[in-house]
């Protein structure tokens, strides 16, 4: 990438920051559609863009998480719970003998630190979503999951760029509202 393209590009990122991120991420907090965020900006954006911009978010800020190895969890029922753990690093200021003053670095474990660092769930507790994987291998079983969700949930799912493979998304109250749903049409 030459440099005027990349300065480009930059001046056009921070524009689309500074005139419709706060907004995007205001409303992605709340769980709305992407296709709602989109309708509710008044800065002129195309529904691809805000989509990127809104998963890159959910990974960001740990709404949306890759089972890996630097996340510890447990699983019980497709719900994973992250253990908390974590590293605090602590500075201690010393003196020495002629009176220079130095720091050392304690690194202890805290689960705080961790915590806020990895998930905004009070509860650390997220939901296997394999709709990615669904809607890749079997597109008729997909819509006909989505046919069982609510009008706002479908389109949440629906308009999210799921991958195909496996996907950790937090259980809060939208992700609560889409498993209930699916699994009372389970049920008939």
């Amino acid at each position: 990438m030459s440099n005027s393209n990349y300065f480009n590009q930059a001046l056009h990122d921070m524009v689309f920051e500074n005139a419709c991120g706060a907004a995007i991420k205001r409303l992605a907090d709340k769980s709305f559609p992407i296709s709602y965020i989109v309708k509710e900006l008044d800065y002129p954006i195309s529904f691809e863009r805000v989509q990127k911009y809104v998963w890159q978010y959910y990974l960001d800020n740990k709404t949306i998480i890759y089972p890996d190895n630097e996340i510890d969890y447990t699983e019980e029922n497709g719900i994973i719970t992250i253990k908390k753990s974590g590293i605090k690093k602590t500075f201690i200021k010393e003196q020495g003998p002629y009176g220079k003053t130095t720091f050392r670095q304690i690194v202890t474990e805290d689960n705080d630190v961790y915590l806020n660092n990895h998930t905004n769930s009070p509860d650390n507790k997220y939901v296997v979503c394999n709709f990615g994987e669904l809607k890749y291998s079997n597109l008729n079983e997909y819509e006909s999951m989505l046919n069982n969700l609510n009008k706002e949930d479908r389109t949440y799912i629906a308009d999210l760029p799921w991958q195909n493979k496996k996907i950790y998304h937090i259980l809060n109250d939208r992700l609560k509202s889409i498993y209930n749903s699916l699994r009372a049409s389970n049920k008939k």
